[in-house]
């Protein structure tokens, strides 16, 4: 199994943030430690079991191909005309593999392990989900969506495969449901960190 972390958005909600920066080069932690967003997520993902990743850039994206050549990182060109038409861009040369969001800044490596286990156990497409009532004071969910009386919100965490099924996995733990989506998640994962 691949890891693709996807770091090729317009980043449009947060473009005030980003005009120096593109999202997954924005820098998090404590003062003396700060790392990129991007660097957080390879951390996580080299420590898993995938056997491989890549980051996912596009034209949008052109600080974050230079810096992925700077520290050796692999990448795939995808479209960049949005987040379903470059999963499905990708199918095309990977049947199945962990997509992760850049901007995770929580991300573990045991979250990673898990949502593969489920993957081997099932053999369709995970969906990584928080229930929505978990998630910290301060973060705006993105995409949720209810399935069994609860309401999750997707946390940028999934495998994607060829299959047209699809089950959630449901973590327990409401740091994973801080995407970097907007100035005011950013504040609140920054203060997290701190």
């Amino acid at each position: 199994m691949i890891a693709i972390l996807l770091a090729g958005g317009k980043s449009s909600r947060m473009r005030e943030q980003t005009e120096e920066n593109e999202k997954a080069l924005l820098r998090i932690g404590r003062s003396r430690s700060q790392k990129r967003l991007l660097d957080l997520v390879v951390e996580s993902v080299r420590a898993s079991d995938v056997e491989d990743f890549f980051v996912a850039i596009t034209a949008n994206t052109p600080k974050t191909e230079t810096y992925c050549r700077l520290m050796s990182y692999k990448t795939i060109e995808t479209p960049g005309e949005g987040y379903i038409e470059d999963l499905q861009h990708l199918l095309l040369s990977y049947p199945a593999f962990v997509s992760v969001a850049c901007d995770l800044p929580f991300v573990r490596k045991e979250h990673i392990n898990a949502i593969i286990a489920a993957y081997h156990v099932h053999r369709i497409s995970i969906t990584g989900a928080v229930p929505v009532d978990m998630l910290p004071k301060g973060i705006t969910p993105g995409y949720t969506f209810d399935y069994k009386d609860k309401k999750l919100v997707s946390c940028g965490l999934n495998v994607v495969t060829r299959s047209e099924d699809s089950i959630p996995f449901i973590f327990d733990d409401p740091l994973l449901a801080i995407n970097i989506n907007t100035a005011e998640d950013l504040q609140v994962a920054r203060s997290m960190i701190e």
